[in-house]
């Protein structure tokens, strides 16, 4: 009980960014950098673009609302994830000899990824595109050894030490990075 109160401090008291409103001049992360957001009003469909490797521009309908802009820029990190995530899962299921037969996105509160031993599925974090490369391919490399190995034990320890030597790295890093604002019920 103690472990799970200290944990639950932890998780409570980590740094998280401001709420966002989803205007120009916002900070925004993506791929573990960060960028300024720049609000570009037009008469186009919506999209998001990349520019000098320090603003995201985000194109959107003059008047759209902070729910509108969040969910063009909410669906351009989805789709970034899922341009990402074949190539890994296909890299990985070679080195450590598991199958994936399903995976997917999802907002999560509290996990970073999770799978579904029965369905060999694997679910991972929306927040994990804007981490460092190295931590969404972690969180890969961890939900497939679930496949081999359900619990967290020394089995599957050894086998995170066997394919990614540096996974504590990678591990540390998504602890210490800052979550996204989220609102608890």
């Amino acid at each position: 009980m103690a472990w799970i109160k200290k944990q639950q401090l932890e998780f409570e008291t980590q740094e998280r960014q401001s709420e966002r409103k989803f205007v120009s001049g916002e900070s925004h992360y993506y791929k573990g950098r960060r960028y300024l957001l720049n609000v570009i009003y037009c008469n186009a469909a919506p999209k998001v673009e990349i520019r000098n490797k320090t603003y995201i521009d985000l194109y959107v309908r003059v008047g759209s609302t902070n729910e509108q802009r969040e969910k063009v820029l909410t669906e351009w990190y989805r789709k970034q994830l899922k341009d990402q995530v074949p190539a890994l899962i296909d890299k990985w299921q070679k080195i450590i000899g598991v199958e994936v037969d399903d995976w997917d996105i999802k907002k999560m509160k509290t996990k970073w990824g999770t799978c579904t031993l029965a369905s060999r599925r694997i679910w991972l974090n929306l927040e994990l595109a804007k981490k460092p490369e190295t931590c969404l391919e972690y969180i890969i490399v961890h939900e497939m050894i679930h496949l081999t190995e359900r619990k967290h034990n020394d089995r599957f320890i050894a086998y995170l030490d066997k394919y990614m030597p540096q996974w504590r790295l990678y591990k540390d890093e998504l602890n210490r990075s800052m979550l996204s604002h989220e609102i608890w019920d």
